[in-house]
């Protein structure tokens, strides 16, 4: 008696009725409304930009796009690997019909449809947003880090790259001289002859990596000059990228610097969908917001009522712009009043008692009384000191952060001479008294810490890690978005473009297949 099991198909014998390849895929596999989906989108962007080449009829996009977004989902990232999978996987064979598609044209098309590419984002969109799974309530934007496709090692400072621009000018130099001294030698051998302008291939190669190299020490200056005027003389010199340029040094969570760039995502809350991403390089993530509430009004017609963030987003400019456009925000905010304090004076000019001076508020930086002990009085234009001396303004300069400039009005106490508290509110080296500064969203902030003050809205905000920080661990873990394919800002913002694409597209597949199960139950 035979044990084992016998083979289904002999590999030799020639069936009289041949199987179709629809057979070999199920009728409920993920790959069969992958098709569905984008065979409903509208590709005449697409074809427009295709090249209309002779000879070899081209493929048509949604092939070419399916196969890149349907890999991804399957953590299929590669060129190569996608070329190899529509050669032996029968779910992308199925999904390629049949056709063999080379890495080559594979790596072309994913750079060479960004704009499309941003319209099928909104499309997908949009049909999550039909069937009720982004509502455009509730939503958290967040970044993220994702490794440049550039060494952790390949960096250097402006002085590195000025040492080795001289080495590589000797070596430029003698090889120039060099190949002048071999044609003098070979024109009184053979006489003179006509030749071309181009450099032999060694000399190119060392002309080619003197450009690299110049282009990342005006990089590497302008980074460092950006960098004293930020944090003054005592500034350290930053560390460029040599392969990627655009990306920036940063730390990582895992441990150590390495070129990075900050990806960006917005996620609606109620099923999760990504609806607005962008890549940014460093970590300015507070300017993306007025641009992200202008991109979601133009592409979804609206504004959401609630919007959750990190501390980094709390800058003036954006809670104004949070409170001008009527969307409920909610970021961390420390308030500048002294609230519950022990500490607290009703009246402006009411001095804080000796036994409550150990309950001021203490900056956890400089070690001296915090702003939020001095009490400002809208009607005066001053602020209070605790023991009821005043602070007038003194003059008014500007701040910049990464959202642009705004006003500061800084106020000076004249009176600090002989103050009991001198050494718990001044430096040694401050001989001209206490200053306060205070910049034109002031009252936006004070209103953001009381908001978050509330155990109601700590409760919502709770909500922001799992609504933003899921697409990320998403991303990351099941579909190995770890470090960037693409260099420069322009490939990688195209490169997260088909990631976001490709994640929403996963997730309308469930959602739709979820919602034709519950579907069929109540119909049955």
């Amino acid at each position: 008696m035979d044990y084992w099991s016998k083979p289904t198909i002999d590999r030799e014998q020639m069936p009289l009725f041949v199987p179709t390849l629809g057979d070999a895929v199920a009728q409920d596999h993920p790959v069969r409304m992958f098709d569905e989906i984008l065979g409903g989108v509208d590709w005449s962007g697409w074809e427009a930009e295709h090249p209309q080449k002779r000879g070899r009829p081209p493929i048509h996009p949604r092939v070419m796009a399916s196969a890149i977004l349907y890999g991804l989902n399957r953590g299929l990232r590669s060129s190569r690997k996608l070329e190899d999978a529509c050669v032996n996987r029968v779910d992308f064979i199925w999904l390629a019909e049949g056709r063999r598609i080379d890495h080559s044209t594979f790596a072309e098309f994913r750079t060479s449809f960004g704009v499309q590419l941003k319209d099928l984002f909104r499309q997908v969109g949009r049909v999550a947003a039909r069937v009720g799974l982004i509502r455009l309530v509730e939503l958290a934007t967040d970044g993220t880090r994702v490794k440049a496709n550039n060494s952790r090692h390949r960096t250097a400072t402006a002085a590195t790259l000025e040492r080795e621009l001289a080495a590589l000018d000797a070596q430029l130099e003698e090889a120039l001289s060099q190949m002048a001294a071999n044609d003098r030698q070979e024109d009184g051998l053979f006489g003179q002859e006509e030749s071309d302008n181009r450099l032999p291939p060694d000399l190119a190669t060392l002309d080619q990596r003197r450009k690299a190299l110049s282009d990342a020490l005006s990089t590497a200056k302008e980074a460092d000059q950006a960098r004293r005027q930020a944090d003054g003389k005592k500034a350290k010199p930053v560390q460029v990228p040599l392969t990627d340029q655009d990306a920036k040094v940063q730390p990582n969570k895992e441990g150590g610097f390495a070129p990075n760039y900050t990806p960006m995502a917005t996620t609606d809350g109620a099923r999760g969908f990504i609806v607005d991403q962008e890549v940014i390089a460093g970590g300015a993530e507070a300017a993306t917001v007025i641009p992200l509430l202008d991109r979601l009004k133009s592409e979804f017609g609206g504004l959401p009522a609630r919007m959750f963030l990190d501390g980094a987003y709390g800058v003036g400019q954006n809670l104004e712009a949070f409170e001008s456009r009527q969307i409920e925000a909610f970021t961390p905010m420390t308030s500048t009043e002294l609230g519950d304090s022990s500490a607290q004076r009703p009246a402006a000019s009411r001095r804080a008692s000796a036994d409550q001076w150990d309950d001021l508020p203490v900056n956890a930086g400089t070690k001296k009384l915090d702003r939020s002990a001095f009490v400002y009085d809208e009607q005066t234009d001053c602020l209070r000191c605790p023991m009821g001396r005043l602070l007038t303004h003194q003059k008014t300069t500007s701040k910049t952060n990464a959202c642009g400039t705004a006003a500061v009005r800084i106020y000076r106490c004249h009176d600090c001479k002989g103050c009991p508290l001198d050494e718990r509110c001044i430096s040694e080296r401050n001989l001209r008294g206490r200053t306060i500064r205070r910049d034109a969203y002031e009252a936006e902030r004070q209103r953001m810490a009381e908001r978050m003050s509330k155990e109601e809205s700590k409760q919502l905000y709770k909500r922001r890690m799992w609504i933003s920080e899921t697409p990320f661990a998403h991303i990351k873990a099941a579909m190995g978005v770890r470090q960037f394919l693409l260099r420069g800002l322009s490939k990688v913002q195209t490169e997260w473009r088909w990631v976001c694409t490709a994640f929403n597209l996963g997730k309308l597949v469930r959602e739709l297949t979820r919602l034709r199960a519950e579907f069929a139950v109540a119909a049955a």
